[in-house]
């Protein structure tokens, strides 16, 4: 893979040494790298001790957002064995047919490819996928979480890598394989709790990411300045601190959070568009135009920067150029409901105008 001018996301926890020998190759490459999902992120690679962020959504959300966008999603395996130059298996079983009769959806596949059980390609998955679907499937028919029947598999694959075997879980509930001449119990990958005066930065974020998703705010919050004073080059937990503060009305904190990451990273869009938010809601919305209109000339595609920007603009009494940004926000296709109040406003500022 081509890395020049990309930007790479390693997101959550990688297995010991990877990330920092990633880093060195991707910038090497003369490629970027971020420690989440960004707007500007070309790749998306997923760490394989990453699985506890499964079952809080904060995983599936970045697969999701990378679908969405069409980026291409790896493995922290896979990534590695693209980076060697390693063909990827061929994918010739349509997806939807390993699917059927699991329950699983696509997905949940994708959550499973992520950490190298499956391999997908387009609509396509390897036949021998099926099986690992099937049993991905049986284990959450059984009371399984799919965060925990990916833990599960990984570590029957990690215990047997081959022979003929099949995952179960005991009647009491403990993962083990099945033998032709019997069933050996498996240790299983926990999460454990965390130990921050021994963690590294990686469980930092992690357990700030997985606080996050279970509305503890405030231990979220500790945890990503934790982070951001830890890696003094990493703007993403002071944007995620930003974002807590924000919700939680402490403008001024968040508005210096967004400063912060900026000052680490001047073309994080997405700090200073959240910038812009703050500094609107601290009744400084000329301050708020500057920062949307330096959003746009960066990227003119960020839609929800249009659209502010042309509220403000409204407000301020700038028909012409609010009704401008109104009709260059239409054309970026935005969900109905906002192109219906974009459409509202655009005949507001004719009237106006034309009166």
């Amino acid at each position: 893979m081509d890395l020049q001018g990309r930007a790479v996301a390693l997101y959550g926890r990688f297995s010991v040494g990877v990330r920092d020998g990633l880093q060195r190759q991707i910038a090497a490459a003369r490629g970027t790298v971020a420690r989440d999902l960004m707007r500007r992120s070309d790749v998306l690679v997923i760490g394989a001790l990453a699985t506890a962020l499964i079952d809080s959504g904060a995983l599936p959300q970045r697969l999701r957002a990378a679908a969405e966008r069409s980026l291409p999603t790896f493995a922290e395996a896979a990534f590695l064995r693209d980076l060697e130059g390693e063909a990827p298996a061929l994918a010739t079983l349509p997806l939807t047919t390993a699917l059927t009769a699991t329950g699983l959806t696509p997905s949940d596949a994708a959550v499973l490819a992520a950490f190298d059980l499956v391999s997908i390609d387009g609509e396509n998955c390897r036949f021998g996928d099926a099986t690992a679907l099937r049993t991905a499937s049986e284990l959450i028919r059984q009371g399984s979480t799919l965060g925990a029947a990916t833990r599960i598999l990984l570590e029957a694959r990690d215990v047997a890598p081959t022979g003929r075997r099949k995952v179960v879980l005991t009647p009491t509930g403990e993962p083990a394989l099945q033998w032709d001449d019997g069933v050996t119990t498996l240790a299983g990958q926990g999460v454990l709790p965390l130990d921050e005066d021994h963690a590294s930065i990686d469980d930092l974020f992690e357990a700030a990411s997985l606080a996050e998703s279970a509305g503890d705010l405030g231990d979220a919050a500790r945890l990503y300045d934790m982070c951001a004073r830890a890696d003094r080059k990493d703007a993403i937990a002071l944007y995620n601190f930003g974002n807590i503060r924000m919700s939680e009305g402490v403008i001024d904190e968040a508005a210096l959070a967004y400063r912060r990451a900026l000052q680490r990273d001047a073309k994080f869009l997405e700090a200073r568009y959240n910038l812009a938010q703050t500094l609107e809601a601290a009744g400084k919305p000329d301050e708020a135009d500057l920062e949307l209109s330096r959003v746009l000339k960066a990227d003119g595609t960020y839609a929800d920067a249009a659209f502010n920007l042309a509220q403000l603009r409204m407000k301020a009494g700038k028909l012409s150029e609010a009704k401008a940004l109104y009709e260059h926000y239409l054309r970026l296709g935005p969900p109905d409901e906002w192109a219906a109040t974009a459409r509202r406003a655009i005949l507001y500022c004719a009237t106006q105008l034309a009166g």
